[in-house]
């Protein structure tokens, strides 16, 4: 008597992997990332744990976000696949390292060729910056009015007496505490021009 057949099926081996990406990797302090998972061979429900510098963070999910990162930080992903066969059961992500710059301060002041001057003549002021970026904007400003051109430097003729002359830089760099900065302030002194005159007497 023969029995009956049994059919067997047999699964090739799966070979899990995993690759995460970020939503940024070059952020200011205090920004917020979002790392990513993307599983081949996961399986129906894979487990997943993140890792900063190899210690456990995050929850068992696809994805990980922090606001607390520093620079030269590593962030890494252990899935755990479930799939059918799967060899090795657990594999490790690529690593990502995260480039985080501190805040800075931009800041702008003033200096003038002479700050005492005769009606009419000409006067040249220039800026010292820092943290402005690779392209920093200027606005002059004479007793609060803008005057000049976008330019680190500023000259006239027709500056009056008790005129305040300053600049406002907007800066571009990363990571800067405020966009804007004042300069210090400058009084000009103008004296009115004199004709020259000569009285004799006998």
């Amino acid at each position: 008597a023969s029995s009956n057949a049994l059919a067997i099926t047999v699964n090739s081996t799966a070979s899990p992997s995993v690759t995460i990406n970020a939503s940024n990797t070059n952020i200011c302090v205090g920004n917020n990332v979002t790392f990513t998972a993307t599983p081949s061979n996961g399986g129906i429900s894979p487990s997943y744990q993140w890792k900063l510098n190899g210690t456990n963070v995050g929850t068992n999910s696809s994805t990980f976000s922090s606001t607390t990162l520093a620079n030269g930080n590593i962030i890494t992903c252990l899935m755990t696949s479930n799939a059918t066969c799967a060899s090795p059961g657990s594999i490790l992500s690529n690593s990502i390292a995260m480039t985080v710059t501190s805040p800075v301060v931009p800041t702008i002041s003033i200096t003038a060729n002479k700050t005492t001057i005769c009606s009419g003549n000409a006067i040249s002021f220039s800026s010292t910056i820092t943290n402005g970026g690779a392209s920093p904007a200027y606005q002059w400003k004479v007793n609060g009015i803008n005057v000049g051109t976008n330019s680190p430097t500023f000259n006239t003729s027709t500056l009056l007496n008790a005129d305040v002359v300053t600049c406002v830089l907007t800066s571009n760099a990363t990571c800067i505490t405020s966009a804007t900065a004042n300069s210090n302030a400058i009084n000009i002194t103008v004296n009115s021009s004199m004709a020259p005159s000569v009285n004799i007497s006998a």
